[in-house]
């Protein structure tokens, strides 16, 4: 840069005193010439830099995301980045924006998977802690257990077997140990811990086993379409038991909310992480009326019929220690 200043100055002066151009003065001159002419040249092509820099879809050349970094600050990126996104025609401009929005939607569908996953550690677990404390489960349906681990093994396998992102079925996973857990609270505390109990065990690894490893992907499909049944079945024998005792009964509200809130949650990450697949979809969305359906029961029961608060209703999992239906 100083010898472009000389260079100018040298010039000028030559100019003023009407000296004749020597050599050295043509030299320069033709220097300061290509010097201009690359400086011209480099501005002239900034919109098309700043388009490589900003477009996910074109494969950026490093050279060029470094001449663009070191040639301008951070306020003149901008305008460049802005320059470039003008110049291209709507269409273009609107599925670069979309390409954009569908990259954040799906990172923020992968962190609400994880996110979900995480707190699925707890969606049972008052249920559990609930019947160690009191020592009875006389107001849960042995049967609503079975189906529950049925239904959730079932969408585990359909969601491996198509090689969706663990982010998409996380709690999946973990809910179905927790429901094994639960399931053998159950029987224990009820006194099922019989032969029928064992068939009904050893028949559900048998087919889990063959499920994962060697059914065809058509009998996966039904296995879904089952899990969806399932899912329904599975609540409608602790709806009815409520009901008919007319009682909030011993299923947890937290449980209830978390299971509802995490179904709508679900619906969000599927659309985002699982191409939108149908049956996970309706899984989720019955799973979403019948847990909310449980959750308004308790509510309702708790309240109005048993005349407790809400406060005693959702923190019943740790403070009761009376025994429903007993």
């Amino acid at each position: 840069m100083e010898e472009v200043v000389h260079s100018i100055k040298f010039i000028a002066i030559n100019t003023r005193h009407k000296r004749a151009p020597t050599a050295t003065t043509v030299c320069t001159h033709n220097m300061l010439t290509i010097q201009l002419t690359i400086i011209f040249y480099l501005l002239c092509i900034q919109p098309s830099i700043a388009l490589l820099v900003s477009s996910p879809s074109v494969k950026k050349p490093h050279t060029y995301r470094r001449s663009f970094r070191t040639s301008a600050s951070g306020t003149n990126q901008r305008i460049a980045t802005k320059t470039s996104l003008s110049s291209l025609s709507p269409d273009a401009t609107s599925i670069l924006l979309s390409s954009n929005d569908d990259t954040v939607l799906k990172s923020l569908a992968e962190a609400l998977g994880y996110l979900i996953g995480a707190a699925s550690v707890l969606l049972y677990t008052p249920i559990a802690v609930r019947i160690v404390r009191t020592k009875s489960a006389n107001g849960l349906a042995v049967s609503t257990w079975w189906l529950k681990l049925t239904s959730f093994t079932c969408t585990d396998i359909y969601n491996i077997r198509n090689g969706f992102p663990i982010a998409a079925y996380s709690e999946s996973i973990i809910i179905t140990l927790e429901a094994i857990i639960v399931l053998g609270l159950v029987t224990y505390y009820q006194h099922r811990l019989n032969a029928t109990t064992f068939i009904l065990l050893g028949c559900y690894i048998i087919l889990t086993t063959f499920a994962l490893y060697g059914a065809p992907d058509e009998w996966i499909n039904i296995g879904q379409v089952t899990s969806i049944i399932l899912s329904t079945s599975a609540l409608l024998p602790q709806l009815k038991q409520n009901a008919d005792r007319q009682t909030s009964g011993d299923y947890s509200p937290i449980t209830a909310s978390l299971a509802t809130v995490g179904c709508i949650l679900r619906i969000f990450t599927t659309i985002q992480l699982a191409d939108s697949d149908t049956l996970i979809l309706l899984n989720y969305g019955v799973a979403l009326l019948l847990n909310l359906s449980v959750l308004t029961q308790i509510v309702y029961f708790g309240t109005q019929k048993e005349g407790k608060t809400l406060t005693d209703l959702f923190l019943a999992d740790v403070k009761s220690t009376k025994k429903v239906g007993d």
